[in-house]
C-alpha cells in the first residue's frame, strides 16, 4: 500500500478516532443538499463513512447505503451502530481509488467531511474522481467537501507560512520532489487523528471534475448553506467546508 494511504488507514484506525465518530446525525447542510439532490429510496455509496455518521440516518431515510472506508474497525462500528439503530447498511472495507462494484451501479455517491482531501496527491485523488464517475449511473449526483486555500479563517496565516515555505525551497532550487503543494504531514511519533491532508483551490477541483466528465451543478459553504443563502463567488473566500455537488452526464 501507498505509504501515505498507509499513514490515513493508520490514523482512522485507532480506537479514540473510532469513538470520536460514533456520534451519528447529518449535518444542516447535508440534509439539505441530500434530500435536493438524492431523489427517495436512492442507491447511495457513502465513502470514507467512518463510524456511520452519514451512512445511518441515509438507511433511516429510506435510502439503500453501501458504506466504504479504508479503515477496517470504522466499517465494523459503522456495522454496530446500524444494527443498534435498527437500519440496514452494507459495509465495505476498501480503497476509493479501486472501488469494488461494477459500472453504473449508484443513484448517489456522497463523501464527506472533507474526505477527499486525506488521498494522497493529486493523483490518487484523480482516481477517486474516476471511480466514483465509473460507479454512478448516468445523471447521478456526487456530493463532496472541502476546505479551501483562500478561504479566510483560523488557518489561513498556517496556510500562508507553508506557501512561502514552498516557494522559499523552490527559489533555492531544494527539492520539494517528495511532497505536493497543499500537503500537511505531520510527524508520524504524534498521537494525532490525521497523518496526511492535502488541501487545495476549488479552482482547482473544478478543473479535476470537468477533466473526469462531471459537471458542477452546485458550489457553495456549509456556512452559507446553512443560513438558506445562495451560491456565489464569495463561497470561494468563505472561511467555512466547501460543498461540490458534481453530475454524471
Amino acid at each position: 500500500m501507498d505509504p501515505l494511504k498507509a499513514r490515513v488507514r493508520l490514523g482512522y484506525s485507532r480506537s479514540w478516532v473510532v469513538r470520536k465518530y460514533s456520534l451519528i446525525g447529518l449535518w444542516p447542510s447535508e440534509v439539505h443538499l441530500t434530500r435536493k439532490f438524492f431523489a427517495p429510496g436512492s442507491r447511495l455509496l457513502d465513502i470514507g463513512c467512518g463510524a456511520g455518521r452519514t451512512s445511518i440516518p441515509l438507511a433511516q431515510a429510506g435510502h439503500e447505503i453501501v458504506a466504504v472506508d479504508l479503515a477496517t474497525p470504522m466499517v465494523a462500528q459503522t456495522h454496530a451502530l446500524a444494527e443498534f439503530a435498527g437500519c440496514r447498511v452494507r459495509g465495505v472495507a476498501a480503497d476509493a481509488a479501486i472501488l469494488p462494484f461494477p459500472a453504473n451501479t449508484f443513484d448517489g455517491v456522497l463523501f464527506s467531511y472533507n474526505g477527499i482531501e486525506l488521498v494522497p496527491r493529486e493523483a490518487g485523488k484523480r482516481a477517486v474522481l474516476s471511480e466514483v464517475y465509473r460507479t454512478l449511473r448516468p445523471g447521478g449526483h456526487f456530493i463532496f467537501t472541502t476546505h479551501a486555500l483562500e478561504a479566510f479563517n483560523r488557518y489561513a496565516w498556517d496556510r500562508l507560512q507553508r506557501v512561502l515555505d514552498q516557494l522559499g525551497r523552490m527559489l533555492t532550487f531544494r527539492s520539494i520532489a517528495d511532497e505536493e503543494f497543499g500537503e500537511i504531514i505531520p510527524d508520524p511519533s504524534r498521537n494525532v487523528e490525521v497523518y496526511y491532508m492535502q488541501i487545495n483551490s476549488p479552482r482547482k477541483y473544478r478543473r479535476m471534475l470537468r477533466s473526469t466528465g462531471f459537471g458542477l451543478r452546485y458550489f457553495n459553504s456549509r456556512s452559507r448553506i446553512d443560513a438558506l443563502k445562495p451560491p456565489g463567488w464569495l463561497a470561494d473566500f468563505d472561511g467555512d467546508f466547501k460543498f461540490y455537488v458534481a453530475q454524471k452526464p
